[in-house]
């Protein structure tokens, strides 16, 4: 039973390896996650071949390795897909952080040419107010005459 567990401890490690590396190539893990996972299959790997680090397995009864061997497949498996979720919500954190820094820079153009058009209009309703305003001072001195 223990040569089971050793066996199936390196299939798993094995698998995380492939998984976290074909993940990543498919865009779907980060590489510094992917890192972490292909770091945790060989360390599985060496656990299983290493009779030195494996000699636990056979002080604990059969059906318990069974037992604890599914339990930590099983959490395995789960910390697997939440490291997946992660990575795509670091992926759109990014893309959106992108979208906004291209919004912002977009929004500083448009404020620059509305503001060169104020100044346009502001230099062409200068020269209007200036021309009502010599008008004005003419119909002031005629009246005040």
């Amino acid at each position: 039973m223990a040569d089971i567990i050793k066996y199936g401890i390196i299939f798993m490690g094995i698998a995380i390896m492939l998984s976290s590396f074909w993940f990543h190539s498919i865009k779907k893990m980060t590489s510094d996650l992917a890192v972490v996972w292909c770091l945790l299959g060989l360390v599985m790997v060496v656990v299983g071949l290493v009779p030195a680090l494996s000699a636990w397995i056979n002080r604990i009864s059969g059906w318990t390795g069974l037992a604890l061997f599914g339990v930590g497949a099983a959490c395995l498996w789960g910390a697997f897909q939440i490291c997946l979720l992660i990575s795509q919500l670091l992926t759109q954190n990014q893309e959106l952080a992108m979208q906004v820094s291209l919004l912002l820079e977009e929004n500083r153009r448009i404020l620059a040419k509305l503001e060169e058009r104020e100044e346009e209009s502001g230099l062409a309703s200068a020269k209007k107010n200036r021309e009502e305003g010599l008008d004005l001072d003419d119909e002031k001195d005629i009246a005040c005459h």
